[in-house]
């Protein structure tokens, strides 16, 4: 066995048992503990971070595809709130999930809730400065959106899924949905109180959010939402989403 091969060898035993009785010999019980640790660690940064995924499947389908995951996926940082992006991907391909065709996407939107939690925080947009900005100059204005925001078209209702799992959500306007009712398109952020917000938008305002979300600028962001409904009122909305610091910032290109 060359170095490489070893090596390699070393790095798959640190997080799996078997590997390492194999690896090890006489040292097995410790490497042994050891890779179940750094399993079980993996399993419970997933539990953290999919709370909803957990409580539709239940501790003990989770654990089982929670280590499933962690055996094939190795943690690529110290930092164990990163683990875990790819844990939807691979529930859309892992069998006993295939009855379940909502879950992947239900973890996307609790990888997405995960994120907000982290993500940096932002100064909220003034108003006083977006007035400023000339009228020729609007044309070359692109919104930025917080580190905290993502969005999540779905063609199932992830969102009124993800709000009949939260404990003060639970009343008769949250009730758990039918899988089959409807996709839903999604705003997740974090508030300016810290908490992380999950909202059903219209298929307007989520063409805007996506167009800024690709620093589209304003005439073509608008364009696209009125392209939804021409009733879209965007002094309404930008209002809100300032307010609740999905918009926090602009941008003019060089052009302006």
């Amino acid at each position: 066995m060359n170095l490489d091969d070893l090596q390699n060898r070393f790095i798959a035993a640190t997080h799996d048992a078997t590997l390492a009785d194999d690896l090890f010999g006489q040292y097995a019980r410790g490497a042994t503990a050891y890779a179940n640790n750094t399993l079980f660690n993996r399993a419970d940064a997933l539990a953290e971070a999919y709370p909803v995924v957990l409580q539709l499947v239940g501790d003990e389908f989770f654990g089982g595809m929670a280590r499933a995951y962690a055996r094939l996926t190795p943690s690529l940082s110290g930092d164990m709130n990163v683990y875990g992006n790819s844990f939807p991907a691979f529930i859309a391909s892992f069998e006993p999930a295939q009855d379940l065709p909502y879950l992947a996407d239900a973890a996307r939107l609790d990888w997405y809730c995960h994120l907000a939690y982290y993500a940096a925080d932002c100064e909220m947009l003034r108003f006083d400065a977006l007035a400023a900005v000339l009228g020729e100059q609007q044309a070359h204005l692109n919104f930025v959106l917080a580190p905290a925001v993502s969005l999540l078209r779905s063609p199932w209702p992830v969102a009124s899924l993800w709000r009949a799992h939260q404990p003060l959500e639970q009343d008769a306007a949250n009730a758990f949905p039918s899988p089959d009712q409807g996709g839903e398109l999604v705003l997740v952020w974090r508030n300016a109180r810290n908490r992380v917000q999950v909202r059903r938008l219209l298929p307007a305002e989520f063409a805007f959010l996506n167009a800024c979300q690709q620093a589209l600028p304003l005439p073509e962001a608008l364009e696209r939402a009125l392209d939804e409904d021409m009733e879209f009122d965007f002094g309404l909305s930008l209002q809100r989403w300032v307010t609740d610091q999905v918009i926090v910032d602009f941008q003019l290109d060089s052009k302006s």
